[in-house]
């Protein structure tokens, strides 16, 4: 799966901007009024050290803490983005405690390169790649009519690479702010998280979402805006009813707010989206930071992993049911637009940064596995575009791969872009290799026994039997690799089940274990749930099938989760 920033404008983030100048407290960079700004795809540039052009700056490469980074930025920009990510991880674990943040078993990688515009150039074009080759040791992927590139991110669920243009952004601004892993970091969390909290931490209106870090008298501070109720103007209205509140002018107004149980049971319809967000949002907000219950509100959260909410356990920990809940929220609203948070971060003191020049097998996997990525996400609808990523992350892989390169990190980078782009001999060459030697990419060992599934089940496949010993060990072993690396990566439990479907023998309830579990991890992902509990089924475990489907319908979080978990206790009843 890829994690990429929607490019399409949806209403939180629409009234995130329009109502910057609503912040009363929390005003945040906004572009000039009246001018038009285009967001653009990033591109990215490799360059040796000899090489001209922006800059002539070789590629740099360096750590943080969870990052790695390489840079064709002046090397003060590169310690100005060093130092914001580490205020970025202060104030992620200021905000939420470690245990509801998710682990990457590898560092989130980020290319960061400067590439002013030609000033020669006119409007935009829409698609903003123009590739040409120069020598052997330099490829430039992007165009010189570039005016501007947010950066953006993707992933396939082990790793993420972000990758932008900052040929205008000012090394010296001390609050400069980014946010690399927090989305990434809370939906990687496992046991997974329910929707609502989610969508009121990192989604389009989430509370976290756009939170900048500020410098303060004796250090920083983290401060969120204040809440957007739905749409600028309804948020607008919410803030001129509570200053004249305050002034006296009128007698506060309660509104009636959706049901609670309604926002807790549900990822919210197509037509109530963004108020199911704005909601999330005000709860996330509440509980945290206006309720006088953050840990109570917390605990909750926690154990709604492992057990359907229900109102007794809100009243549980919160000492209330959902009416009163529904009214605190109302009367907390009009406080919640109208004032934003500010709470202090603890950065620690840091190390001097080391800053070297990268290699060209770091530059080729980074940036490589960047061009495979992009190039996925892609898709057939933007064929040119694909093609161009993928070929330039074919030219970086083949002049490392040429020297016969034993580093298992290119090997598994490599091995998942021949995987891509369907050369599974070569495929599965490189990530035998990587994982002969213990790489820990755990996409890697997936992708490596899927091609080795498909090798064993070369025709068509009837079921039990179909692999021999010897292959189904292969394929879980790789597939326990895998999850014992990343617990959180989805699709390698998809792939056991298939697995299993085709072992030599009837699987035993020990072999199935690491499925139940995985009901477990994601307990929200009816389609999981489905699909473990129809095996268990058909190797004549009823019993667990029915409680695993019955445990699963407290967690639907859609009507059609809940039709599909019917179903199949339907199925089974007849």
């Amino acid at each position: 799966m890829h994690s990429r920033r929607p490019r399409s404008d949806r209403t939180c983030q629409s009234a995130w901007i329009a109502a910057a100048l609503l912040w009363p407290v929390a005003a945040f960079a906004a572009a000039p009024p009246g001018e038009k700004v285009t967001v653009l795809d990033p591109v990215f540039v490799e360059a040796s050290p000899v090489a001209s052009g922006a800059a002539g700056i070789p590629w740099q490469y360096f750590t943080v803490p969870g990052f790695e980074i390489i840079s064709r930025c002046p090397n003060a920009f590169n310690e100005a983005y060093a130092q914001a990510l580490e205020r970025a991880t202060a104030a992620r674990l200021a905000f939420l405690p470690a245990e509801f943040w998710g682990e990457l078993p590898t560092p989130i990688k980020i290319v960061m390169y400067n590439r002013p515009p030609d000033p020669r150039e006119g409007a935009v074009q829409l698609n903003p790649i123009d590739l040409t080759w120069s020598s052997e040791d330099s490829a430039i992927l992007g165009s010189d009519s570039v005016l501007l590139s947010h950066p953006l991110t993707l992933g396939d669920g082990d790793t993420y690479i972000n990758c932008g243009n900052y040929w205008d952004i000012q090394s010296g601004l001390s609050d400069f702010s980014v946010d690399v892993d927090s989305a990434i970091l809370i939906e990687s969390r496992v046991p997974h998280l329910p929707a609502w909290f989610i969508a009121g931490t990192v989604g389009q209106c989430g509370l976290f979402s756009h939170r900048a870090i500020r410098s303060a008298l004796l250090g920083y501070v983290a401060v969120l805006p204040n809440a957007i109720w739905t749409t600028t103007d309804d948020t607008l209205a919410i803030q001129q009813e509570a200053a004249r509140t305050a002034k006296g002018r009128e007698k506060p107004r309660v509104r009636m707010l959706p049901p609670i149980d309604e926002l807790l049971h549900n990822s919210g319809s197509r037509d109530q989206r963004d108020l199911w967000n704005a909601e999330s949002a005000l709860l996330v907000r509440w509980g945290l930071f206006g309720s006088g219950k953050r840990q109570a509100f917390l605990d909750f959260v926690d154990q709604a992993t492992r057990e359907p909410v229900s109102e007794a356990m809100f009243r549980r920990f919160l000492g209330f049911g959902y009416v009163e809940a529904q009214r605190r929220l109302g009367e907390y609203l009009p406080d919640a637009a109208s004032h934003s948070i500010t709470f202090p971060i603890a950065v620690p003191d840091r190390e001097d940064l080391e800053i070297r020049d990268a290699t060209s097998t770091e530059v080729a996997r980074i940036v490589g596995d960047w061009g495979r990525l992009e190039g996925k996400a892609a898709g057939s609808l933007q064929f040119d575009y694909r093609r161009e990523c993928l070929e330039q992350a074919d030219v970086l892989f083949e002049r490392i791969a040429a020297r016969k390169e034993k580093d298992p990190l290119f090997l598994a980078a490599f091995g998942l872009y021949e995987f891509l782009t369907t050369d599974n001999v070569r495929a599965r060459d490189a990530l035998e290799a990587a994982a002969s030697a213990g790489v820990v990419r755990p996409r890697a060992y997936v992708e490596l026994a899927r091609l080795r599934l498909q090798a064993a089940l070369p025709g068509i496949s009837e079921g039990i039997g179909d692999l021999n010993e010897a292959e189904f060990r292969g394929v879980v072993g790789l597939l326990t690799t895998a999850r014992i690396q990343m617990p959180s990566l989805l699709g390698g439990y998809f792939l056991l089940a298939r697995t299993l479907e085709h072992a030599p023998t009837r699987p035993s309830r020990e072999d199935l274990w690491p499925l139940r579990q995985a009901v477990r991890l994601f307990p929200q992902n009816a389609a999981l749930a489905y699909k473990v509990a129809t095996l268990y089924r058909r190797f004549g475990y009823g019993d667990d099938a029915a409680a695993i489907v019955s445990r699963a319908q407290g967690f639907a979080e859609s009507d059609n989760d809940r039709f599909l978990l019917a179903a199949f206790s339907a199925e089974g009843s007849r």
